[in-house]
C-alpha cells in the first residue's frame, strides 16, 4: 500500500471509532429521518462494566437521533425495585436504606447498588426523584411514577425533541456530508488519477477549509445551548479544526448534550405496523411474565398506553409454532419444553404454558 492508501485507511478507521458510543445497558438508539423512525438496541454481547457498544448511523445524510431508556427504578411498598435491562428484578432496596447520590452520570443507590445513565443531568434528576419518593406515601409514589411513566411514553415530546435537534444541527449535518464526500470520495479519486500532485493538495486545502467552517459553526451552535453547558466545548472544537472524523460527527455532540427521559415505546408512532407489534409484544411479555414486585404497576401504565393507541391486548399474546415432541413453551422467551411441569430457568423460573 502507498502512503496515501495508508492515510485513507487510517482516516476510515478513526471515523468508524468516532461512530461508536459506550452507553448504559438497556439503551436504545432511535433515529428519525423524515417521518420514518428506526429503533435498535445497543450490542448486548459486549459488556464493559455495565456499558454496551452502540454504533451511530455511519453514512450521510446523518439523521437526528436520541437515546431512549426503559424504566429501571420502580417504587414498591417495601422499597425501591431496581430492574435490569430486560425488566427482571435486580434488587429491592428498603426506603430507609436508600441513599441516592449522583456522581458523573452514575447514580449510587446504596453501598452495593448503582446505576449508570447516559447523561449526568438524567442521573441528577433521578437522584432528586428518589429523594422525593423516600418521603412520600406508597400511594403518592405510585401516582408519581405513573405520571413520570406517561410522560416518558409521550410521542409528541419525543418528536418535538428530535425536530429541535434536527433544526439545531441542520447545517452541521449538511456540511458533514460535504466533508465526507471530499475525504472518502473526491480526494481518493484525485489521488488515484494524479498521484502526489498539486491537485491533491488543492483538494486537501478545500477540505481543511470546510473543516474550519464546521468547527466554527459547532462552536456557535454549542454556545447557544443555554439550558445546558456543552462539556469540553473548546477541546472538541480544536479537534474539529484539524481532524476530519471529528468534524464529520459534530452534530452528534449537540444531540448528546440534549438528553431526553423517554421510553423506547415513545417511538411507537414513527414505526411500521409490524415493528410496533413486535415492540409491544416484547415489552408486554417482559412485564406480564416477570417476578418483579412492581409488575402490576407497570402493566397498569402499559394498558393505558395500549388503550390510547387503540391496540387490542389480545394481539400481544403469541404462541410459537409447535416443534415435534414439545409439550409446553415459555410465554416470555418462547422456548419449548418436552415436559409441561418444568420451569424456564432462563426467565427466572417462570411457569410454562401447555400447547
Amino acid at each position: 500500500m502507498t502512503d496515501g492508501q495508508w492515510l485513507f485507511a487510517l482516516f476510515a478507521l478513526l471515523y468508524l471509532a468516532e461512530c461508536l458510543r459506550l452507553v448504559p445497558a438497556g439503551a436504545w438508539l432511535f433515529t428519525l429521518a423524515g417521518s420514518r423512525g428506526q429503533l435498535r438496541r445497543a450490542f448486548a454481547p459486549l459488556d464493559f462494566g455495565g456499558r454496551r457498544v452502540l454504533v451511530l448511523p455511519l453514512l450521510p445524510p446523518l439523521p437526528a437521533h436520541a437515546l431512549l431508556m426503559p424504566w429501571r427504578l420502580v417504587p414498591c411498598e417495601a422499597g425501591l425495585e431496581v430492574l435490569n435491562e430486560s425488566g427482571r428484578p435486580e434488587a429491592l432496596i428498603a426506603w430507609a436504606d436508600l441513599k441516592p447520590v449522583a456522581v458523573n452520570g452514575v447514580l449510587r443507590l446504596n453501598a452495593q447498588q448503582q446505576m449508570r445513565f447516559h447523561h449526568t443531568e438524567l442521573a441528577d434528576n433521578a437522584a432528586l426523584m428518589l429523594q422525593k419518593w423516600a418521603s412520600m406515601s406508597f400511594e403518592a409514589r405510585e401516582r408519581d411514577f405513573e405520571k413520570m411513566a406517561r410522560a416518558s411514553l409521550d410521542e409528541k415530546v419525543l418528536m418535538s425533541h428530535l425536530a429541535e435537534s434536527a433544526r439545531l444541527t441542520r447545517r452541521l449535518r449538511g456540511l458533514s456530508a460535504v466533508i465526507f464526500v471530499l475525504c472518502f470520495g473526491i480526494i481518493p479519486a484525485i489521488y488515484r488519477w494524479f498521484g502526489d500532485g498539486v491537485e491533491v493538495m488543492w483538494a486537501a486545502g478545500l477540505m481543511l477549509l470546510m473543516m474550519w467552517m464546521q468547527a466554527m459553526m459547532f462552536w456557535r451552535v454549542a454556545g447557544r445551548l443555554k439550558e445546558r453547558k456543552m462539556p469540553h466545548r473548546f477541546w472538541k472544537t480544536l479537534a474539529m479544526l484539524f481532524l476530519p472524523q471529528f468534524g464529520l460527527r459534530a452534530s452528534d455532540h449537540i444531540m448528546e448534550a440534549r438528553p431526553l427521559k423517554a421510553h423506547p415505546l415513545a417511538a411507537w408512532v414513527s414505526l411500521s405496523e409490524p415493528e410496533r407489534l413486535k415492540l409491544a409484544r416484547q415489552w408486554w411479555k417482559a412485564v406480564c411474565y416477570s417476578s418483579a414486585v412492581s409488575s402490576a404497576l407497570q402493566q397498569r401504565v402499559l394498558r393505558a398506553f395500549w388503550e390510547h393507541h387503540g391496540l387490542d391486548e389480545s394481539r400481544l399474546e403469541e404462541t410459537p409454532e409447535r416443534q415435534p415432541g414439545s409439550a409446553a413453551y415459555c410465554p416470555r422467551c418462547q422456548s419449548q419444553f418436552r415436559e409441561a411441569g418444568m420451569l424456564c430457568q432462563d426467565c427466572g423460573g417462570l411457569s410454562l404454558k401447555p400447547f
